[in-house]
């Protein structure tokens, strides 16, 4: 049982607050913006001189036999100066229609632009406005059309429909029904008499109601007449709406929604403050059909964004439980979070006592309260009952002091002038914690930081007063809080620059380790703009971690999208170091915390474990005395329980890490070995013999060093566990300085395979690829003659095998007809392509849907030909090297031979 009840006073009072008060359609009575809207006297001149200056075009219109005669004898009335009211609209429809150009002949075009305004003040000057409102009231029976016989413009007297009523839904009906809102008790008496006679067929009553929404028998009549949904009729009558048993009664009747056309906010914020509190529910219907993504496609690009924002902005202002309610239950849509953060500032008492219900169950209710509780601590005394106050209790018990205001860096003591993000409360946030991590930095502060990052981009860096202040923060907090900001703003479907940008700027490698499995995770192009931001984090981190992660998401993400853009920026990157993509991906393979003899030593107090690699890379423990253990064991009595339980954690956490960055390794080694790629010897040492992981594989392999001073003279050699080299007779060799180093192809080991194999077998050296076991093949004579090669055609084949050619370094080839592609394709290190030719194809989009593929045939060229053989090239398989033929063979071998 509640004993605090919401008190009576501005908490139960509707407000509209005065920035929006500019969007309102004001009502006799209600929220007036400031200055109030007055007649304008000028504007019979502008309108004068626009009529001389069209006046032919005018009297070209009225005179032409296609135009309605009677309402042509009301404008020339009104003309020659008879106070006219449905010719002072026609001849204002016919202006403004001309004045805007012979070419605009939509028949909206006229009303529903600023053009027509004036011609309101120009009759409340020239005749009341009283009249002003009853020509309002006949202007949306007429039309300009379109003569069948000539095709010039005409004036018509088309009738009244429901759906289409130009004049009173635009800024022409909103400016008079303004004037008659504010008008004095006489003018408005005398135009509501008027308007009286003005009220024939349905929908120019809808116009009338709309026009004074105060009359409540006229409006009550509209309800019973129940205009169709989604027509101008209907977004006029929720504009006219008064009171919620008005709504009542029209919800009766079914047709109580806000349809597309109606969830702008003029029209959102006009009923609400007409109906009040109980239009709530009605707007959070209109909330859900935000998810209809169809209809972005049917009214452009951010439909649903802006109708969002539109209805969490007036259902913030409602003050009724009802409404709190639904907009806290609703926290996980965009918008929704800011427009709970707005009402509790707003009212706060009903804060309290609502969030503390919700406490029990739900996280953010909790911090939300606490943060409300500590912004606010006269609120105390309405604090809620025990259990919502044990949540409470325990929420504050987990942060840490505030550090004092002298502790403060001083870039972030005064709030930045814009940049705040209302969708990120800081009371949902970790904490950030001072350096030292013995207090945290207050929370006006953490939202001075939040604003003053939210103007920080990938390009643009921090200001060096915030970055000296970023400095001051403990690194693992500060990027602690930054992915929590991240994810709270994904969780909402927040997708502006505040999101991501930030994480550049407060990420670590464990941030860029996040957002590369966030890329790699995507599997379409829905919800995709996110992990392509992440991408530019990534590139604009620079770090060892982030490129890797970047390198990662280039070679596996699924998306074209994701993988191309990866690509680029890994392209830019080495560009700007001067480096190919291969010496980039050498520079990013991180040592991840490895000692310098390539492992780790785990301590669990009177016992330790040491980790090495496998032939895969792979974690593996050994314990004191070198016995290789199946996996590390859980901790003894006799273990300290906190170096053991740190141990598991870095060896769950190495595990975790060297994953994609062995596997990635492993891939490349292999194909540099098919390509034949060559280090320098200063690089090799670097990259591999002494890198912490990378020597593990290289220990693995057999290597070649080529001397540049014997005419490519090349020595084979491993590199042992001392990381000393030795031959194919364990002998020790001494590398040269200069020369090159490369993995050795089989070819190239000759006939001294059969020697380093059993070499490899005594040591019980397992390799992480094929290389002195793997298969090798030569073309034959005509093959190597000819441009093609035809042992494979008519081969039927997996399409899954065929797209694992991607792993070896092919790529798809172009799109043909109905986005299929038919042909995969290989860039050699000679300067040629190969292509393979596939029937029927696969999708580029869904490649499972056609499965069973037939091999066409294998040609190669001298460029990337996409004629499909059309091309002048006289290349044939000659001129591949050994090597490089014997790897086309193996790849087309293994695909063929999965079938």
């Amino acid at each position: 049982m509640n004993d605090h009840p919401p008190v009576a006073g501005d908490e139960d009072v509707l407000t509209i607050p005065a920035a929006l008060r500019t969007e309102l359609l004001i009502r006799r009575g209600g929220a007036v913006p400031s200055p109030p809207p007055a007649v304008d006297p000028a504007a019979a001149g502008r309108i004068a001189d626009r009529l001389a200056g069209n006046r032919a075009a005018v009297d070209r219109m009225l005179g032409h036999l296609g135009s309605d005669p009677g309402t042509v004898r009301a404008a020339r009335a009104y003309l020659d100066g008879e106070p006219d009211p449905r010719g002072a609209a026609a001849v204002a429809l016919v202006e403004t229609h001309v004045s805007r150009g012979e070419d605009h002949d939509h028949w909206i075009a006229a009303w529903s632009v600023e053009n027509a305004v004036p011609w309101v003040d120009v009759w409340a000057v020239a005749h009341g406005l009283a009249f002003a409102a009853r020509a309002g009231a006949e202007a949306d029976g007429l039309a300009i059309g379109r003569d069948e016989l000539s095709g010039d413009h005409v004036l018509e007297a088309r009738g009244w429909s429901e759906h289409r009523l130009p004049w009173a839904t635009g800024p022409a009906g909103r400016r008079t029904r303004a004037l008659l809102a504010v008008a004095d008790e006489a003018d408005h008496a005398a135009a509501v008499a008027a308007l009286a006679g003005h009220r024939a067929a349905r929908p120019q009553r809808q116009v009338v109601a709309f026009l004074v929404p105060d009359q409540e028998e006229w409006v009550d009549e509209c309800v019973r007449e129940r205009p169709e949904p989604e027509t101008d009729a209907s977004k006029l009558l929720w504009c006219s709406l008064g009171s919620a048993g008005q709504l009542a009664r029209l919800r009766g009747a079914n047709r109580a929604r806000f349809g597309d056309n109606e969830i702008g906010l003029d029209v959102l914020l006009t009923a609400a403050e007409g109906i009040g509190p109980a239009v709530a529910p009605h707007l959070a219907a209109a909330l859900k059909d935000t998810d209809w993504e169809v209809r972005d496609i049917i009214h452009g690009s951010g439909f649903n964004a802006r109708a969002r924002k539109a209805i969490f902005q007036v259902l913030s202002l409602l003050p009724s439980d009802e409404a709190f309610a639904l907009v806290a239950g609703d926290t996980a849509r965009p918008g929704g979070l800011a427009a709970l953060t707005a009402m509790i500032e707003r009212f706060p008492v009903r804060a309290v006592r609502l969030l503390a219900e919700r406490a029990g169950e739900s996280d953010q209710a909790r911090r939300l309260l606490s943060a409300h509780l500590r912004a606010h601590p006269e609120l105390e005394a309405r604090a809620p009952d025990s259990r919502a106050r044990a949540a409470v209790e325990a929420v504050e018990a987990a942060r840490l002091p505030e550090a004092p205001e002298s502790a403060v860096p001083k870039a972030l003591r005064k709030p930045a002038k814009d940049g705040a993000l209302p969708w990120a409360p800081t009371a949902l946030l970790p904490q950030i914690l001072m350096r030292g991590r013995e207090d945290a930095l207050p929370e006006a502060a953490t939202a001075n930081l939040l604003a003053a990052l939210g103007k920080a981009t990938p390009k643009r860096p921090p200001t060096a007063p915030l970055r000296e202040a970023m400095d001051a923060l403990d690194p693992v907090s500060l990027a602690r809080f930054g992915w929590a900001l991240f994810e709270l703003g994904r969780s909402i479907g927040e997708e502006s620059r505040a999101v991501w940008a930030q994480l550049c700027w407060t990420g670590d490698d464990e941030t860029m380790r996040r957002l590369g499995a966030l890329a790699r995770a995507a599997t379409g192009q829905s919800h995709i703009r996110m992990p392509l931001n992440g991408l530019d984090v990534l590139a604009a981190s620079g770090s060892d971690v982030a490129l890797l992660q970047l390198h990662l998401v280039a070679d596996k993400a699924r998306p074209k999208r994701l993988k191309n853009k990866a690509g680029k920026l890994l392209t830019q990157v080495a560009e700007a170091r001067g480096l190919t993509l291969d010496q980039l991906a050498d520079r990013m393979v991180p040592d991840f915390g490895l000692d310098a003899s390539g492992g780790m030593t785990l301590d669990f107090g009177p016992r330790s474990f040491r980790v090495g690699f496998d032939e895969q890379l792979r974690p593996v423990v050994f314990d004191d005395t070198g016995r290789l253990r199946k996996s590390l064991p859980k901790p003894g009595a006799k273990d300290d329980p906190e170096l053991a339980e740190a141990a598991g954690r870095a060896f769950a956490g190495l595990k975790k890490d060297v994953r994609s960055a062995a596997s990635d390794l492993v891939r490349r080694m292999e194909r540099a070995m098919a390509r034949q790629r060559r280090w320098s010897v200063p690089d090799f040492r670097r990259f591999f013999a002494e890198h912490p992981l990378a020597c593990h594989l290289a220990r693995r392999l057999v290597w070649l060093s080529e001397d540049e001073d014997e005419d490519g003279a090349a020595t084979a050699f491993r590199l042992a566990e001392d990381r000393s080299f030795a031959g194919v007779d364990d002998e020790a060799l001494a590398l040269p300085d200069s020369g090159a180093v490369l993995v050795a192809h089989p070819l190239r080991l000759g006939e001294t395979v059969a020697a380093w194999s059993e070499l490899f077998a005594d040591y019980e050296i397992l390799q992480p690829f094929p290389q002195l076991g793997r298969p090798v093949g030569a073309l034959t004579e005509r093959e190597r003659a000819s441009d093609r090669i035809e042992r494979f055609t008519g081969t039927r084949v997996g399409v899954g095998a065929l797209l694992r050619l991607e792993r070896e370094g092919w790529r798809r080839g172009p799109s043909g007809d109905g986005g299929v592609q038919s042909t995969m394709r290989l860039d050699s290190p000679t300067g040629h392509t190969v292509v393979l030719d596939v029937y029927p194809g696969f999708l580029a989009t869904s490649p499972a849907g056609l499965e069973e593929q037939t091999l066409e045939g294998v040609w190669i060229t001298d460029h990337d030909a996409f004629d499909y053989g059309g091309d002048k090239s006289e290349a044939t398989f000659a001129e591949l090297d050994d090597v490089t033929a014997s790897e086309l063979l193996y790849a087309l071998k293994t695909v063929a031979n999965h079938t």
